[in-house]
Order: structure tokens, then sequence, then C-alpha cells
């Protein structure tokens, strides 16, 4: 479903990109129709997203956001990104003088976890499997020890070093009069990890077929 709904908004988009750069001969009454036509496809299709229940938003710089957070507000509100082109039709015409403004890129959780590395915001802080996520060494997935989760326990450990901590076994935060008190606890170490910037890896379950 989310594999159609992507190729649809693509197939949208080239369609709308390819008419808009055809409108020097229309008067400014049809260019704006045009213009606000092209608006409810772009907020149909962000609609459609956020009515599935499985949408984040993921940004050029690679940081995972949820469709509320408000950096993300000038691409979701499509009418508030086309504004200025609506207020200044000159903008639209001149095809080769400024760039249309760009869709909100927008993923299911899914292909968020597939990718190999990525950061939350932590402003609208979305709920995944990490906050940190980072591309380690080959078959290992590396993390930051404040990322680990429940469905982390049982997995072996390293730190970044390669050297083995062995299995995780607890994990808890604790809010003090001093801050956050977080403690990962793993059977191959005598103490436990208390700073949550300490990165860990585990090794990467290969696909079965």
């Amino acid at each position: 479903m989310a594999q159609e709904r992507e190729q649809e908004a693509s197939k949208a988009l080239n369609e709308q990109e390819n008419f808009l750069r055809r409108q020097d001969y229309l008067s400014d009454e049809e260019l704006t129709e045009n213009l606000l036509a092209g608006i409810r496809r772009e907020k149909a299709i962000v609609e459609s997203w956020l009515d599935s229940g499985d949408c984040f938003v993921l940004s050029s710089a690679g940081k995972v956001h949820l469709p509320q957070c408000s950096s993300m507000r000038q691409f979701m509100d499509r009418e508030a990104a086309w504004a200025p082109y609506l207020r200044d039709l000159e903008r639209v015409r001149d095809w080769s003088g400024d760039t249309y403004p760009s869709m909100p890129v927008l993923r299911t959780r899914a292909q968020v976890e597939d990718l190999k590395a990525y950061k939350t915001c932590p402003m609208c802080a979305p709920t995944l499997d990490h906050s940190d996520k980072r591309q380690g060494v080959r078959g290992w997935t590396l993390l930051k020890a404040g990322s680990l989760k429940a469905k982390h326990f049982g997995k072996t450990f390293s730190l970044a070093g390669g050297s083995s901590i062995g299995v995780l076994t607890e994990i808890s935060t604790v809010e003090t009069a001093q801050g956050l008190d977080f403690r990962a606890e793993f059977d191959g170490l005598a103490a436990p990890v208390t700073d949550p910037m300490t990165q860990v890896m585990y090794r990467t379950p290969r696909p079965t077929h």
C-alpha cells in the first residue's frame, strides 16, 4: 500500500512539474487556477499518508520527523509552501530562475527502520527503534546506548572499538533531581553503561529467504 502511494505521488508530481513548465502562454487567472488545482493534488497525497496512520517525514539531512513537527510545516502545509508563488506568478513562469517547493519525503515506519542510518528529531521525538542509528562495521548495527529498547534484550553487544560486553540484560532511565539517570547492564560488564551517548553495536541479522 505504501509503495503504491509513493508511486502515485511520484507520477502525479512529475506530471504537474511537466505541466507547470508550459505555463508561459496562460493568463494570470488561468495560471492561478492551475496552481490551485496542483495544490489540491499535493494536499490529497499528503492527506493520504496522514490518514494511513503510518507516516514519518525524512529531511534532506537524514533526520526523521513526525508529520506534525513544526520544522516540517513548510513541507507538509502545501498551501503555505505555494503561497509565495501565488503572490508572484512570475516565479512560476520563470522556471530557470527558481525552483518549485519540494514535497515532503514521506516514509512508513518499516521504510525508516530499513535505512542504514538516521537520526530522530529531538523536538518532535518520534518513537522509532533508534534515536541515532549509524552505519557501523559491515554486518553490524551501531547505535547509542540511549537508543536501546526492549527489542535489544538478549542480543550480544560490543563497544564501537570491538571489545565484547556481552548480552544486554537491563535498561533503566530514572528521573532524579540532577537529571536523568541512565543505566544499561550487560552480562559481560562488571559495571553498567551510564552514558547514553556510548556507542555499542550488535551483529545485524541476515535476511532469511
